[in-house]
């Protein structure tokens, strides 16, 4: 028998060994419960798979449960769980939804970034509790952000939605109960409303980095958030902003980037921000309308890096003392501004600096010689547009990193300094439009990454130096307007990389270098106004544009300017415009006399890329002789061609009906011969021609362009023949006959035929006696016809003519038919239209504008019409003008003026339009003197004008096809008929007179003040979010019963900038016309009601007018808005 200690220990070991028997399973069970879960998470992934559609790099083909979960692409785990999916970039397509992920109780990251996805914004509120990290920006998320979305993840750190279609206002709470929330991006989205509601009191302090940008936002900015402490980037940039810079912002000491630019900002920088300059890296306040001074406070800001207040208001001097203390400066953006003084010469100061832009301000006085060396990282001095006097400093090329140095438009004098040969990473040097004058520095050859020489309209002299072309990167050479002479070195076909080349206007002789051939590269050529001889080289065009162009003045911002007059030679030149106001360009002196008004930008070389080959080409007003060549048929690009004023010889190469592009060919004034090739008739682009002066012969092709230009194109060529010259005499064709007969057979016919021929002689005799009779009663109709002509034409030409007509080479005006769209008006001559509008009689003159004057035409038959006389212009073509009006005969809306003909009459061109009863809105709301009716227009008329208007154009934009793009929008342009319905007039005009332009792949700076958006100032193009615009400013119109422009109303703006200011100092029920809230004053209820729609009319116009085009509606979506602001009664209509 044990005793109990034995006892105790067998029980003991016993115990302990069922114990660990019993533990092995379990042992095995927990290795094993890793798999089970997993496989939970790998069930829930394989539901959230199914759900894509595409997976193009087969990324989600591993995903099979027949391996580990952790395994599979994108997952990451922690203890056999999934933590982490990350399937950004991947190119998924699919609609997902975020159910089966919520599950994955351990999931901490997810980023489905960069993908094709559609995923409704209600999924945001599916995901697993513990997310730490969410990226969802670009992928496809939508609908409004939901009501405490972050709230519901507490856990929440960083949050990426951006790049999506977020719609809505947001929440007031969003920020509420996210106190681990470092991270939120919300920017590129289509956010409205306001965020001043955010509550951001204690609810904030641990948000670092705050991104709301690209947005449509329409709010003051919030002093709340000042309560964000640690806030170090707050962007809130491309947004409709209104009001000042919160002052608060200077207690937020932490802050490291703040970016407010593209806004509507108004009032001065508040000197609170020099408060939080501590650790401020970036400062973007451009493209706003901030006034006032720059902050001296800001010398506080010592870690400053950018300093971006370009486009806005600003004035006065910069404060120098404020750059003495910014040693951490590398951008200093100022540009379009209203900055005077002188150039800080404190600049020297900043070591780091990289780009000083102070493009477009009033800056005068001269360059400071001692900004070099100090500011030795200088790689960008922008300067163009000011009023800077004195000469170019030497002491620049002492900043060794400059790259681009831009000093044009200024009042500049004194050499181009040698010493920037030694500027070895220089790669633009521009000063066009100074008084620069000396030679070109030969050490220029030595700045071998040189790319732009741009140093046209100045006074420099000498020859080219040879040196020049050891800087083989050369892209874009222009020394037009200056005093050039010598020859153009052969050197030149050293330069591969050369796409413009334009030397016009020097005096440069010898002849044209062969070696142009070599530049590979080149497609803008202009020699024009030079003294070159010789002939042309023969292989110009066909060795060109072997090269790709992809790369080539990629950097450039380029403007076409077009010589429209005659006082100046050429067809125009290509500038270099960055940093430069338009409208700065029409006061040079120099361009004035030119008649430059029409200027060009976009893709303005637009076939480079496509073909590679010459598109211009200006070698007019030389003495070249010879033949052209034959090879010029291969420039397939080729858009003008100016040859003028040469002695070039030979006949026009067939070969030139291969240039399908061609637009403009002026060989006026040389000594040609021959015919005009019949293959001219495949130039369906062309729309300006010039052959006068020459002695070609002839007829001229009946068919393509050239028989429908004018006369004069074709003049002082004697042999020439031909529409629209008179008409070529018939050939003789004599009939061939055989001598040889024999004696016999000779008697017996003249006998036959003498007896034959008296029968007939009496005939003839008596039909001649008829004939003569029929001649004389022809004569003297003819003569009456030519009477009553001449008396209509002296009608015309009378005093009391409005207007003035080039109709003398016309044979028979009036008896042309007026071509009609209209069965009523089918029988319709140009004579009626004199009678019908009293020989054009200022007395018929109803309106006048760009495109020409407005007759009331009062008919026979009691109706009337409308008569347009179109501007004339030179360049354009009959057969283009016809097929135009053939085109826009055919559109029918009930909310525009319809074509009801047309008609040419010599070098005059004659619309017939309906005539519409109560004029213009323009006349009725601003000249009620003119309209048919002195009476003030009803709200209710006035939302229906709108209404119609808003159809009219949506019509054009929507359903017209090709689309049409009014270009002219405007009140003048609304037109109202008998039933008050508004019609859309002029549309279609503006494509057809600059038909020439539109060929040359650029879009003329169309509109009329007051209302051409924002846009059309720098890209020049026109589009239909630029019509909206000018919709928005007609709407305007009929809220505030203002015009667009009124410097008494609304001083240096205009009515859409008086408009915004007033909705920004919360006063927008004051730009509502008094004439309208008379009409419902005791009315409480109906004052009440019409307050509402009119303020919310208000809503509309102020979107249809946003700065930004891409925050503007189109016009369906206006029609949209429109329709249910004003829903259709019973006994409206709503067709269109």
């Amino acid at each position: 028998m044990e005793n109990p200690f034995q006892l105790f220990f067998h029980v003991a070991l016993t115990l302990l060994f069922m114990v660990f028997s019993s533990s092995l399973p379990s042992i095995s069970a927990v290795e094993q419960a890793g798999f089970p879960t997993t496989k939970t998470d790998g069930e829930a992934l394989l539901l959230f798979k199914k759900m894509i559609q595409k997976d193009p790099k087969g990324v989600l083909s591993g995903w099979q449960l027949s391996r580990n979960p952790c395994t599979w692409y994108g997952v990451s785990c922690s203890l056999g769980r999934a933590i982490q999916l990350d399937l950004s970039g991947c190119e998924l397509v699919g609609t997902l939804s975020f159910y089966p992920l919520v599950s994955l109780d351990m999931l901490s990251v997810l980023n489905l970034s960069t993908n094709s996805l559609t995923v409704n914004s209600t999924s945001l509120l599916q995901l697993p509790d513990g997310l730490q990290k969410l990226d969802l920006s670009f992928a496809g998320l939508a609908g409004l952000l939901p009501d405490g979305f972050l709230s519901k993840y507490p856990n929440l750190i960083y949050v990426n939605l951006s790049n999506n279609n977020l719609t809505g206002f947001l929440p007031d709470n969003l920020l509420v109960n996210s106190d681990k929330l470092q991270q939120l991006d919300l920017s590129v989205n289509n956010f409205t409303g306001s965020i001043s509601g955010l509550k951001l009191e204690n609810s904030c302090n641990g948000l670092f980095h705050f991104d709301l940008s690209g947005n449509s936002i329409m709010d003051y900015i919030p002093f709340s958030f000042s309560n964000c402490t640690n806030l170090k980037t707050l962007n809130l940039s491309f947004n409709l902003l209104i009001g000042e810079i919160p002052w608060s912002f200077g207690s937020l000491s932490n802050l490291q980037r703040l970016q407010l630019s593209h806004n509507h900002l108004t009032g001065s920088i508040p000197a609170e921000l020099g408060n939080a300059c501590g650790s401020l890296i970036e400062l973007e306040l451009s493209n706003n309308n901030i006034s006032g001074s720059i902050p001296i406070s800001f010398s506080s800001c010592s870690w400053l890096q950018v300093l971006d207040l370009a486009n806005n208001n600003l004035s006065g001097p910069f404060p120098d003392s404020i750059l003495q203390k910014l040693s951490s400066l590398e951008s200093l953006l100022l540009s379009n501004n209203f900055i005077s003084g002188t150039f800080p010469p404190s600049i020297s100061s900043c070591k780091r600096l990289r780009i000083a832009d102070f493009s477009s301000n009033k800056l005068s006085g001269s360059i400071p010689p001692d900004i070099c060396p100090g500011a030795a990282s200088l790689e960008e001095l922008r300067l163009p547009d000011n009023l800077i006097t004195g000469g170019i400093p030497a002491e620049l090329s002492q900043c060794s990193q400059l790259k681009t140095i831009d000093l044009s438009i200024n009042y500049l004098k004194g050499p181009i300094p040698a010493e920037f040969g030694k500027l070895e990473n220089l790669e633009h040097l521009m000063a066009w439009f100074n008084g620069l004058d000396g030679k070109i520095p030969t050490e220029l050859g030595q700045c071998r990454r040189l790319k732009n020489l741009i140093l046209n309209n100045n006074f420099l002299h000498g020859e080219i130096p040879i040196e020049l072309f050891n800087c083989s990167n050369l892209e874009w050479i222009s020394l037009t307007s200056n005093g050039i002479t010598g020859k153009i070195p052969w050197e030149i076909g050293l330069l591969p990389r050369l796409a413009v080349l334009q030397l016009a206007n020097n005096s440069l002789s010898g002849q044209m270098p062969r070696e142009l051939e070599n530049c590979s590269s080149l497609v803008w050529l202009d020699l024009n106004s030079n003294k070159l001889a010789g002939e042309i080289p023969p292989r110009l065009g066909k060795q060109l544009g072997t090269q790709p162009l992809s790369d080539i003045l990629s950097g450039n911002t380029m403007m076409f300017v077009r010589n429209v007059g005659n006082s100046c030679k050429g067809v125009g030149g290509l500038l270099e415009f960055a940093g430069i106001r338009p409208e700065r360009l029409l006061q040079v002196p120099t361009l004035k006399t030119c008649d430059f008004t029409r200027l060009y930008s976009g893709a303005v070389l637009s076939l480079w890329t496509h073909y590679q080959t010459l598109e211009y080409l200006d070698l007019s007003y030389n003495e070249l002789h010879g033949k052209i060549p034959d090879e010029f048929g291969e420039m397939v690009a080729l858009q003008v061609l100016d040859l003028a004023h040469n002695k070039i010889s030979g006949e026009i190469p067939t070969s030139f009906g291969q240039l399908r592009n061609l637009g403009v060919f002026d060989a006026s004034h040389n000594r040609l011969q021959g015919r005009i090739p019949d293959s001219f008739s495949n130039l369906t682009f062309l729309v300006q021609i010039d052959l006068s002066n020459n002695a070609l012969t002839g007829p001229i092709p009946s068919l393509g362009q050239l028989s429908t230009l004018p006369a004069s194109q074709y003049a002082n060529n004697p042999g020439l023949c031909g529409v629209p010259l008179p008409s070529c005499p018939p050939e003789s064709n004599l009939p061939t006959t055989n001598p040889s007969m024999d004696n016999e057979k000779g008697v017996r016919r003249h006998a036959a035929a003498s007896w034959a021929n008296s029968i007939v002689l009496g005939v003839l005799v008596s039909v001649a006696s008829v004939c003569i009779l029929i001649v004389w009663a022809i004569a003297m109709r003819a003569r009456r016809k030519e009477a009553e002509e001449v008396k209509m034409l002296n009608i015309l030409q009378a005093s009391h003519a409005a207007t003035t007509w080039k109709i003398d080479r016309e044979k028979e005006p009036l008896s042309i038919n007026v071509a009609t769209f209209q069965r009523q008006l089918r029988k319709l001559k140009f004579s009626q239209l004199i009678e019908a509008t009293n020989g054009f009689s200022a007395a018929s003159l109803i309106g006048s504008g760009g495109f020409g004057e407005v007759f009331k035409a009062s008919l026979k038959d009691g109706s009337s019409v409308a008569i347009k006389k179109l501007i004339r212009l030179s360049c354009q073509g009959d057969r283009e003008f016809m097929a135009e009006m053939e085109t826009l005969g055919k559109i029918k809306h009930k909310n525009l003026v319809p074509l009801l003909g047309y008609c040419k009459v010599g070098e005059e061109r004659l619309l017939v339009y309906e005539f519409m009863e109560f004029g213009s809105l323009e006349d009725m709301l601003h000249g009620r003197t003119k309209a048919r009716e002195r009476r003030i227009l009803t709200w209710e008329e006035r939302k229906k004008i709108a209404k119609g208007a808003a159809k009219g154009l949506c019509f054009l934009h929507h359903n017209c096809i090709p689309h049409i793009i009014h270009r002219d929008m405007k009140s003048s342009n609304v037109l109202l008929d008998h039933e008050m319905e508004a019609r859309v007039s002029d549309f279609g005009m503006a494509r057809l007179i600059s038909a020439l332009d539109t060929h040359l792949s650029v879009s003329t700076l169309a509109g009329t003040p007051g209302y051409v958006p924002p846009e059309y100032y720098q890209s020049f193009r026109c589009t239909a979010k630029g019509d909206v615009y000018s919709f928005g400013v007609v709407l305007l119109e009929l809220l505030t019963g203002k015009r667009p422009t009124d410097k008494e109303d609304f001083g240096d703006t205009n009515l859409v900038g008086w408009v915004k200011m007033k909705v920004r100092e919360g006063k927008g029920k004051e730009v509502i016309d008094p004439e309208l809230l008379l009409a419902t004053k005791g009315m409480t209820e109906a004052e009440a009601e019409e307050m509402k729609e009119m303020v919310r009319y208000l809503e509309i116009t102020l979107r249809c007018v946003e700065d930004f085009p891409s925050k503007r509606p189109n016009m369906l979506e206006a029609v949209a808005m429109l329709r249910e602001l004003m829903p259709v009664t019973g006994n409206g209509s709503n067709s269109g």
